[in-house]
Formats: C-alpha cells, structure tokens, sequence
C-alpha cells in the first residue's frame, strides 16, 4: 500500500504564494488524513504490544543466550580423574501458542485456549515455553608422562575432556503469560474476535485481566553528573561490578593547594587516585593524561584540582609511571582472583573495547566532572526524560523470567548434585527441571503486583501491575497508556512531582491521580510512541558519512573535534559536526537507519550523541521543507503512515532532539497572518495542538478556556467513572462489577482527537438541555435539579450487573481435606436464608427476582455444614445468568450475574465533561420547571454559582455551541486551542435569531408569569456516575455488634452502623437535639447497666448466693458491704462498664457517685 501510494499517486499543487488560504485548508486536511494513519497503524497501545512482542521474537532467545554454560561440579571432597562433572548449556527457544490441558477419561490432551476459555475458567492465559538442553557429562583426562633418562616417576599432562554422556534435549521451561492482541495470541491469527473494538495490551491471570504501567527507570546509557552529597560523575550499569564513578574528594589537611581536592576513582568496591588507572590503562605521561582529558583552557582551581591529584597518587603509589607498578598496585586493592587484563575488559566500561579507548571514556568522565565544578556543564536532572527510559511488558517480563530461572537452575542443580555424588546414572532432564517455578513465580508476580527489582534482587517494587478497569472504554484505554516513577517514600519525592519541560508532546501535563500519586503516576500523550531495540549495526553507517574511530586517532589530536556517541558509548569524532548531523538525518529519512534513531548536536559541548536503544519516548512531526512533495493516494485508498515516513513528509523525534527543532504549532502558524511580517522558519509543524495531551484531556471540549484542576478532575476522576458503552461480549464476560448506559449518545461538537481515533464510545453520556438557574434553592452548592419526566422516558437510565463467584473443589478429593470434608454445590434447607429460588444443584432460576436475605448459591458438605452463599442486606436484582466450569486444577466454579435498572434518584452523582460535578438533589416534575416560548423545557438545572468558582467558562462555551449546531444541524469543532472563537459562537447563535450569549426569556413553570431575568440554557454533554445513592445508603436500628465492645460494627455490607462522631454530636447538639443524641449513642449503639452500691459506692455483681434457709437467690450483691440492701441499676455504656472490668483486673477499684432520678 505503501509503494502504490508512493509511485502511483500525484502531487498536491501547493499553491502558497497565490492562494495562502485555499493552502491552508487543504495541509490542514492533510494533518487529520496523517493523524488517521497514524492512529490506523500505531493504535494508542502499540507500546505495549511492540514490547510484548520484541520480547517474543528476540528478547527471549537473547535472555536464555545470556545465561551462558553452567558446570556442576562433583560435591564429594575425593580428588580422582574419574570424578564426573557436567556442564548445562541453553540453544534454541520454541513459544507455542496459548494451550491447556482437558481430560477425557484416562487421556490429556492439548487443547486451544481462546480467551473465553481463560476467563470462564479462571484460567491463566499463557503459552508453554520450551528450550533446547545440552547436557554433557565428562571427566578430565590426565595422562603420566615418564621422562627419558630420569628417576622421577614423570609430570601428569592434561589431555582435555573425556565425554562419557552428551544429549541434547527439548523440555519445558514454564508457562509464560500471553499478552492480548500480541503475536502469540490467537486473536492474532485474524480469528474472529469476542469483542469488536479489542485493543488488547493485557494479560489474563487467572481469569482477571492485568496490565503492565510502564516504569521509569534511570538511563544506563549516558554518564551521570551530580553535586549532592558531593561532586561526581558516574558510569551505572545494571550490575554493581560494572559501576565507575570519579569523585571529587577532600585533601588531608596541611594540604598546599588551594581547595584541598583531588579526583578518584571507584572501582571494583575500591578507591584510589584516578591518575594511577590512568596509567594502569596503558598512558605513559602527565601528558597524555591531559590530552585524554581534554580541558583547553585550565583555570587555577581546575589545575591545583590535577595537581593534588598527581600528588595523592604518588602519595599512594611510588613510581606509579613505571611499567607495571600501577597494574600492580591496582590489583593489590581488588583482590581478583583474575588477572588485571580479564576484569578490566569484562567491567570497565564492557560496551568499549580496547584498554586506549576506555582510558579515553574515562578522560572524558574526568572532563565532566571539572567542567562541572567549574560551572561550565549543568548536572544531569534525574527527572528529565532525557535521563529516562520506560521498561514495558517485554523488559518486565525478561526481569522477573530471570530471576525464576535463577531459582530453577539451582533446584536443578542440587538434584543433579545428588545423583552424581551417588554414581547414579542421569535421569531425563525434565526429572531435574521443575517447570512448576517458572509458571506459579510469574503467575504470583502478576496476582500479587510485587515485581523483581531491577538492580536489588532481594528486594521487590510495588504498583507494577494492576486490574484492568471496565467502566467504560476510555478508563481502559487510559489504564493502558500510564506510566509510574517508583519513589522510595512517597513524602520526600523532591522535584519529581513537578511538571517538567520535557514532558512537552510525550506525557499529558494534566491526566495525574490526585493523592499520594500526584505527579508520580503520568500519562502518555496520544501520539507517544516507545522505541524498540535496533540490532542493526550502524558504526559503519557512521564511518560513510565523516566519522573517525577512536583507535585511528592520535591522542593529541581526539579533542580537535566533535565527539560521537551511540548510545552513551564513545565511537569516534567528526571535524563538521552539521554536515554530519544533517547527512545522518537524510540517511534516516531515506530509511537507511532505522526511523526511531535519535540525532542530537551538542553544540555547548561539542558532542553528537544518537540514540538506538529501547524505551525512549517518540513523536510524529511534519517535516515542512517536504510538505511540497505530498503525493495523493489513490481514489479508492487512504494514506498510510509507513508511505508517509517513506516520502519523508513525517519523521519521529525524540525528547533530546527535539531542543535541536522549531515546532510550529499546527498549519496556520506557518503563514504570516500580517502583511510584511517576516514567517517564522520553522523545520517542523505538529499534527495539531490538542496531540499535546492525553488521551481524555483531548476529548474535553474547550478545555483551553477552564481552570487546570477541572481539566484534571475531569480527565483522571469524571470520565473514568462515567457509565456509558460497555463491552460487547457480556456473555462471555464474568466481571465482578458492570454498568451499561440504556441510550448512550455523541456530543453534538467534536474534537480533533476524537475525529482521527473514530471511537464514539470514548464519549459516554448524554445531551441534557441545561438551564443555569436557582430552582426553589434545591440545587445549593453542589446539587442539581432533575426533571422527572425525561428519567421517566428513559434519561440517564442504566443497568447494574454484579457477579458473585465461588469455587469447590472437583471430583478428585484435595490431600489435605478429609473425604467427608469435601464442599459441593446443592441444595439443602438453610437456616442462614431462604431458598426458595434455588434448583437441586444449588444454582438459582434465570430472571428469577432475588432479595436481600435470599440463598445465592447453595454449597454444602458431605458432613451436612452449610457453606451457602447469601446476598448481603443491601443486594437484590434478577438473575441475569449462571455459569458453571472447571478448569485444568480440577477446581470447579459457579458465576451468578444479578441485574438492576436504575434511574438515577435522589443523591446519584452527575459531571458535565468540564469537572462539574453535582448530586441530584431533587426530582422535580416537568410542569413546575421553567420553559421557553418554543416550549423547551431543561432537564437539568444548575446553580451559577459553580462557574465563577470553579472556573469553567469552558460549559458555558460547549453550551452556547451546541444550541448553534442543534439549530443549523452541522457538528462543529470544540478542540481545545484550536476551537471556534467566542465571537464566532455569539454570531451563530444571532444568525438563529437568539440572544448572542445564549440568555432566553422563560416563563414560570407554577405561576405562568414571565420570569424577569434572562436565563442561560442550551445542550450540554452530562456524564452519569458510578457513585449511586443505591450502593452507598446506610441504615439500621439494631444490628451485629462487636463480641468485645458490643458497639455496632463499622462495615456496611455487615450490617453495620451509620458512624456518629465527636462533629456529628457537635452539629446535633447546635440543633437542641439531644434525644436524638441520646439514641444514636447510647440506646441503639451499647446500652448496657451496672449495678452500684449506695453505701461503698462500689460496683454490686450479679451473683448466685445461699440464704440461711439453704434456699438459692440470684441477684446483685456487694461483696465489700455484704449486703444486697441499697443497691441501685444504673444504665451506661457498655464501654464504660468494660474499662471498669480491666481497671478492676489491675487492681484499681472505682467509686460511683450516684443520684436517683
């Protein structure tokens, strides 16, 4: 498609000069036919996908690759040539496709699992995973060699391995999780799909639908630089070994240089002067080391820093300048057991080969950290994106696979250990390998959200996964597209919080939770993409182009030029760094490197530096010098996005090139709108402003004009809890907590986003006239006023389902339960609720009406207990379905889906898409609403209050936009910076012979009379809420109670009580109230009494005493006075009778002072 649009297409005529607007809209055009490309192409998940899948295809093979031979030595302490010892080695990897296992009769076989299966299973949706195993036994072969002519009995010579077993075997590692939607799923197979907009990203454990948040992680790529605690630069790899950092330490005193400070170096867990590795590293001279460094011009303090430098070392080191005598010294302090030329290869600086080329990175560390402490280089932001990486599905999951098959490989290890010490013969290699780790390990991961950490591997991170929500589409789609930022305590976060600028295209400023996550869990912008891994080599790329290796230059002549480096690694210089650049790009554009290369010139501190490696945050812009050579597809095509990036119209740019480019805001800004001003040159142009934001920050119409905390209100809180499209597969959908809006509608405006996506279900709600007026004062502060009558046509009218889920086991009988003990579904005769509505196996009727106190389902033990399930006392709806299965761990389950229609009624919650949010604080019937002399009357009424506070002249615009687009019948745009002006909306409205500010003359619904002020009323987009007074009411006179306390307990679905605080009793008490008071917490919280005697003033016990007749009495007696004359009930708190008891049992009597009423 690509080619026949790049080859049979013609060019756009691009008339600028002439015809400045006519150009306009059609590249505007252009912009939204690029924008649906994009979006066609890429999705808005495609980070997760391209991840899951780069893991699949190369990650996988490269994990098992990098666990390189493992021996296993005999543990027996004899020394024998004989001894037997083995050696592991991983090849190639085989992912099949998601299967399970069904048992029919004595056979198992293998077969598909389809989503549906996963989810009415409860089962993991995840494919096996099997690896080549070579497996060599061996002993070490030494022969005895006499030597000629000599008494001794000869020197033993070793002959090499002697190879007694060899076999290379497939076996099962484990069960890796299947990502929806990715290569290894079925749906990928173009088999038809369950839901029909499936966008896929997530996992399905256990029959829950889980999803990575992408996690920022600290560049490894790219020296770090600081000031706090002290000045340093750092070179940080994954492993602690391979870590170097260059400090800037303090002189002993007495010290004759200025400052006092010299440079070291910390390696291999130890410090020491950093010109002796210099000069371990192969420099033979001060000067050298200068040149390697590189400062052309050294201030005093810079020099008196080298020369303590020079002198620690000497201090440390005589005669460090001789052959060898740094080496020496060097491995003094690492106590390696390998050489020096081993460990310096395998962790200083592994990415660089060459002991020349490594003292050169490390002149260059030393450069940074001068120029730094001379002020001449900023220190590196941790919290610049620059600075940062994402870690999506597929690193994630190579982490915590790492970390089991550690786990596994020692299991296996010590098995094998066993049987060679017993001169056993080798069993299968599947005996040794438990692929049960693996499975139940990452399975646990995903369940409980605790992920391996990625340097600690003791330690573990939380928030890495979560549930999937399903409110409606655009809560799932936001779920998919967040990334977190792990802080160790949340209160001493820093500047994380903060927006920062080079957030700017690549993360949403506004869609952040509120909280304790506030700032730290983000979101992507719409067109952000993430870069994958280039294996492509591109040195030689490089070479073509103008640059020099680093080995084939002298060291006085390195810093002549500009420094390249890929990906955070030295590989050379270039003489004209903008040819350079520019020639690199145009290989991009061509597509002879890959398009997700990054390009930035450091002109300050003469450095190229590209990037080609994962996690690096993209965006599409249009090139504007190539806007001249668009080329149409054909009649019957469309564009797409890879034909653009081949005609080189668009290119994708990273958060550090992007400070090398001027971005013009959208097409319009790339023409003068005065005659004579000069036009900006700008070298690229965006797709259009609103692309700025999130996914629900773009959907928000005229969200330009409101306050920054209703867009957020609106974008993280309103538009995930809207009721409206669920999905379309509720059949086969088993989720604990469901809404469905009966009559869903679009807005009457659109947005940009919304066009180029084509998802109307991103929008749920409905258009509500809306009238801006105070109703009988029932609509204070936040409330609003409703029309009965249109709720009693069907407005706002939902459906609830809730579905209520339990597990028995199967036929087979658990080891650890005794037969009789064994739960099944049934029926019996309950004395926990009725169970009039169940069939003999236990399961309810369909469309049966169940309420509160009714059996579920019914589960019962061979022994007659009843482990029935009861609907709680605020539960109740018809019996939607019922849904029996098993899974492979011989566990069966029931699902019983109850259902509700709900009009919205008193103390439901409503939002308008502009962060207004109101509950219904009264239901009013149309006649005594006010109306309009064309006979409208408002469904919702407001207070106008909520404007000038809250700061959303945004709902005022969308109001007065939709009565212009309702009377002429054309939607209009409502994206936010790019929406009509307010000058445009009042003509509109004039046009159609209403009030230029939409105000209107309405008469009094209950008197008839004109009403003298003019009201605000026209179509706005209302949003219906989950938080329903249904789900929250709490009531009850008596109820369960605390065994200790005997205080009311505190759950609602216990039966609990409603809370009466120290402020509810302050409120009652302003009111005169205290009757009220005194039933709320005394008579129906812990009414209690005690009896007291008048005469000690002790408490009297109840007890059961002998009377001189030999008869029994019961009765309270005062064991102080023994009497059980002037003894007085007193009722109390059951509270405070307890703190007597204890204070009694510590021995401290209380005195009751009393009076009779």
């Amino acid at each position: 498609m690509a080619d026949n649009a790049s080859t049979s297409g013609k060019p756009i005529e691009m008339d600028i000069d002439h015809d400045p607007v006519r150009q306009i809209e059609k590249l505007e055009k252009f912009s939204k036919e690029a924008a649906q490309a994009f979006f066609r192409e890429f999705g808005l998940i495609s980070h997760q996908i391209s991840s899951y899948n780069d893991f699949v295809k190369r990650g996988i093979q490269d994990l098992f690759d990098s666990l390189g031979q493992f021996k296993l030595d005999n543990p027996s302490k004899k020394v024998d040539s004989a001894q037997k010892h083995i050696a592991i080695s991983f090849g190639q990897v085989c992912l099949k496709r998601p299967t399970f296992s069904n048992k029919k009769g004595d056979k198992t076989e293998e077969v598909k699992m389809t989503l549906r299966h996963a989810r009415l299973q409860n089962m993991t949706y995840s494919a096996p995973l099997y690896v080549e195993m070579k497996v060599q036994v061996y002993t070490h072969d030494w022969s005895n060699n006499l030597e000629t002519g000599s008494s001794s009995s000869g020197k033993e010579t070793y002959n090499g391995r002697k190879v007694l077993h060899d076999v290379t075997e497939e076996i099962m590692i484990g069960r890796i999780p299947v990502m929806v939607c990715s290569v290894l799923c079925w749906l990928n197979t173009h088999e038809k799909r369950d839901y029909l907009s499936e966008p896929g990203g997530y996992f399905l454990i256990k029959g829950m639908e889980k999803t990575f948040i992408a996690q920022e992680q600290r560049c490894l790529t790219r020296i770090w630089l600081t000031n706090t605690p002290s000045w340093s630069v750092g070179y940080v790899t994954e492993f602690k070994r391979g870590r170097i950092y260059c400090k800037l330490a303090g002189a002993e005193k007495g010290e004759v240089f200025i400052g006092g400070r010299y440079i070291t170096v910390s390696f291999l867990y130890t410090t020491f002067p950093i010109w002796i590795l210099f000069f371990a590293l192969g420099l033979m001279s001060d000067k050298e080391v200068l040149n390697a460094i590189g400062i052309e011009d050294l201030d005093a303090s810079l020099a008196d820093i080298i020369l303590a430098t020079v002198k620690e070392a000497s201090g440390q080191c005589e005669d460090f300048r001789k052959a060898d005598k740094a080496r020496e010294y060097v491995d003094r302090l690492v106590k390696s057991s390998e050489s020096f030329d081993e460990y310096v290869d395998k962790y200083l600086f592994k990415g660089i080969k060459g002991k020349r080329e490594k003292a050169l990175f490390l002149g260059y560390m030393v450069k940074c950290l001068l120029l730094g402490f001379s002020g001449k280089r900023k220190c590196d932001s941790k919290d610049d994106f620059r600075n940062k990486r994402l870690d999506c599905a597929g690193e994630l999951i190579a982490r915590e696979l790492r970390c089991h098959l550690w786990h596994a490989e020692r299991r296996m290890i010590k098995s094998m250990q066993r049987d060679l010490c017993g001169d056993c013969p080798l069993k299968g290699l599947s005996h040794y390998w438990d692929s049960s780790i693996v499975t139940s390990g990452l399975n646990r991961a995903f369940s409980t959200g605790m992920w391996c950490h990625p340097y600690k591997r003791t330690e573990r991170c939380s928030g890495t996964v979560h549930m999937v929500r399903r409110t409606n589409p655009l809560q799932t789609m936001a779920d998919l597209r967040k990334t977190r930022q792990q802080v160790a305590y949340a209160g001493k976060a820093g500047h994380a919080r903060d927006p920062n600028p080079s957030y700017w295209g690549k993360l949403c400023f506004f869609s952040t939770p509120d909280g304790e996550h506030c700032g730290l869990v983000k979101n992507l912008a719409v067109t952000a993409l993430l870069s994958t891994k280039i294996t492509s080599p591109m040195e030689e790329h490089l070479v073509s182009i103008g640059m020099i290796k680093l080995d084939t230059i002298s060291l006085s002549d390195v810093n002549k030029s500009d420094k390249v480096f890929l990906n955070g690694q030295w590989v050379g210089v270039c003489s004209d760094p903008a040819e350079f650049v520019s020639k690199l790009r145009l290989m991009r554009r061509s597509k002879i490197i890959n398009p997700q290369v990054e390009i930035k010139r450091d002109r300050h501190q003469r450095e190229v530096r590209i990037f080609s490696d994962l996690g690096r945050i993209l965006r599409p812009l249009l090139i504007v010098e190539n806007l001249e050579k668009i080329q149409a597809p054909q009649a019957s095509e469309c564009f797409s996005f890879q034909s653009l990036l081949d005609q080189e119209i668009v290119e994708l740019i990273g958060v550090e090139e992007e400070e090398d480019i001027q971005s013009a805001w959208g097409i319009k800004y790339l023409f003068s709108e005065e005659a004579g001003k000069p036009i900006p040159k700008y070298s690229h142009v965006e797709f259009d402003q609103s692309f700025l934001l999130g996914l629900s920050c773009g959907l928000i119409p005229f969200a330009n004009h409101n306050f920054a905390k209703r867009v957020q209100y609106q974008a993280e809180k309103h538009s995930q809890q809207a009721i409206g499209y669920s999905t379309t597969n509720p059949n086969i959908r088993v989720d604990t907590l469901s809404h469905q809006m009966y009559y869903p509608q679009k807005p009457l405006f659109k947005t940009f986003l919304a066009d180029c996506l084509g998802h109307p279900e991103f929008f749920n709600g409905q258009n509500a006239i809306v009238a801006v007026n105070v109703h009988h004062g029932y609509n204070q502060e936040d409330s609003i006023v409703m029309n009965k009558a249109s709720l009693q046509r069907g407005m706002f009218r939902t459906e609830h389902h809730r579905t209520y889920k339990t597990e028995v086991d199967g036929e087979e009988p658990s080891k650890r339960l005794k037969t009789k003990d064994r739960v099944s579904f049934g029926k019996i005769e309950s004395k926990i609720g009725r169970v009039d509505c169940l069939d003999d196996d236990g399961m309810p009727f369909v469309r049966t009406s169940l309420q509160s106190g009714d059996i579920l389902i019914g589960k019962v033990s061979e022994s007659g207990k009843d482990f029935s399930i009861k609907l709680k006392h605020t539960e109740k709806g018809y019996v939607q379905k019922v849904v029996l299965s098993s899974n492979d761990n011989d566990k069966n389950f029931a699902f019983v889906t109850l259902r509700q229609v709900r009009s919205p009624c008193l103390g439901d919650k409503f939002s308008s898409m502009h962060g207004q949010k109101g509950v219904v604080g009264f239901l009013e019937s149309q006649e005594n609403f006010p109306f309009t002399h064309q006979g409208i009357v408002p469904d919702i009424v407001i207070n106008p209050h909520a404007f000038p506070t809250r700061q959303t002249p945004g709902q005022l615009l969308e109001a007065a936009l939709g009565k212009g687009i309702a009377l002429d019948g054309n939607i209009r745009y409502a994206t936010p910076f790019t929406t009509a002006s307010v000058e445009d909306i009042t003509e509109q409205l004039h046009k159609a012979g209403f009030a230029r500010w939409g105000s209107e003359r309405v008469l009094n619904g209950c008197t008839g009379e004109m009403v003298e002020s003019l009201i605000f009323i026209g179509p706005t987009f209302y949003q219906r809420l989950n938080h329903m007074a249904e789900d929250k009411v709490k009531y009850r006179n008596t109820g369960p109670v605390h065994p200790l306390t005997r205080q009311p307990v505190a759950d609602r679905k216990r039966f609990g009580g409603v809370k009466v605080g120290e402020m509810e009793r302050d409120c009652l008490l302003a009111h005169g109230a205290a009757a009220n008071i005194h039933e709320r917490l005394f008579t129906l919280s812990d009414s209690s009494h005690m009896h007291i005697c008048r005469t000690c003033k002790s408490v009297a016990n109840v007890t059961m005493r002998l009377l001189s007749d030999r008869k029994k009495v019961r009765g309270p007696y005062c064991a102080f006075c023994e009497s059980s004359e002037n003894i007085m009930r007193a009722n109390v708190p059951y509270g405070a009778k307890l703190l007597y008891q204890e204070l009694f049992s510590m021995g401290i009597c209380l005195k009751f002072e009393t009076e009779v009423c």
